[in-house]
């Protein structure tokens, strides 16, 4: 999400009943009145643990350039493999593997583009570079509200490659990027004390993609709490602009991006990991980029899930 997102947990839990008495009788000075149970929402993965987190966007986006209409649809479908490495001073270390990836991007009828990591000789041929990145790993460091701090490795991994597939490469997979889509996953937790009803806000602000800088703010609510399993609600503004120095995407240097939205959904995680077990989100995005004097203007609907389990 350009934007960002994120989510947390609590319930009510009755001690007692009020002791009220009537006619006559003398209340006690304290009654036992319901209380509100809090528990502290954070990440508490352990060293050891495996999940697999998939995450499936479905967009529609429609532009106008010189008077001509375009509507491009995108379905996107990726597998990453946490493996915690440590557990320590407030961070967890983990071992990200990219599993799996599918993209299927029909570009106005004009042009179709595929890949599926499963079959990469069926899909776009210039797409096929993306299979080097299939099993790879790099490390993620995060804190207990589950922020993405650091990111190692990734240069690594895209460096088998120069000249338009790097580029490439780089918007899918570089540091900026991934931070924001981990961050997707896990930057939920107010890492403190909540109950049903309490609120707290996430934000994000980065680069994107190589060209665009986003900000996003969200407000997540504790709504439900059902055995080991809480509901979180969020709802959200975000924004992307014009990176500072044009950024790396040659096809977009100079461009002026202004460009606004909303994002809400629903969260379910585990209480006792923290462990985010799905999350469903709609972010609807419209404005302006202006390429060279010519404006487009677009607007971007997003549905985007995401599913995480135990391995």
């Amino acid at each position: 999400m350009k934007r960002t997102a994120a989510f947390g947990l609590l319930s009510v839990l009755l001690f007692g009943y009020g002791n009220l008495l009537a006619h006559g009788l003398e209340r006690p000075e304290k009654s036992l009145l319901p209380k509100k149970r809090e528990l502290v929402l954070r990440l508490n993965f352990q060293q050891g643990d495996k999940y697999l987190f998939s995450t499936a966007i479905k967009q529609n986006i429609e532009q106008e350039m010189m008077g001509q209409k375009m509507i491009i649809t995108q379905d996107v479908a990726t597998d990453y493999i946490y493996d915690v490495q440590s557990v320590q001073n407030g961070f967890t270390t983990i071992q990200v593997t990219i599993d799996g990836l599918k993209m299927d991007t029909d570009m106005g009828g004009i042009q179709r583009l595929r890949y599926d990591s499963d079959d990469p000789e069926s899909g776009t041929s210039d797409l096929q570079v993306m299979t080097n990145m299939i099993g790879k790993s790099f490390i993620v460091h995060i804190n207990g509200e589950g922020s993405v701090k650091k990111v190692e490795g990734i240069a690594e991994l895209i460096g088998f490659v120069d000249g338009a597939q790097a580029e490439l490469l780089k918007q899918v997979f570089g540091d900026s990027t991934m931070i924001q889509t981990l961050n997707q996953i896990t930057d939920i937790y107010p890492n403190r004390k909540v109950a049903i009803g309490d609120t707290w806000t996430k934000t994000f602000s980065g680069p994107i993609a190589g060209f665009m800088q986003s900000t996003a703010a969200s407000n997540f609510s504790l709504s439900e709490i059902s055995g080991d399993m809480a509901t979180l609600d969020f709802d959200g503004q975000m924004s992307f602009s014009k990176l500072p120095g044009g950024g790396s995407n040659p096809m977009l240097q100079g461009a002026e991006i202004n460009l606004s939205g909303t994002q809400k959904g629903t969260l379910e995680v585990d209480t006792r990991s923290g462990m985010p077990l799905k999350t469903t989100m709609k972010q609807d995005v419209s404005g302006n980029i202006e390429v060279q004097g010519l404006q487009i203007p677009m607007t971007i609907v997003s549905d985007i899930t995401v599913t995480g389990k135990k391995l």
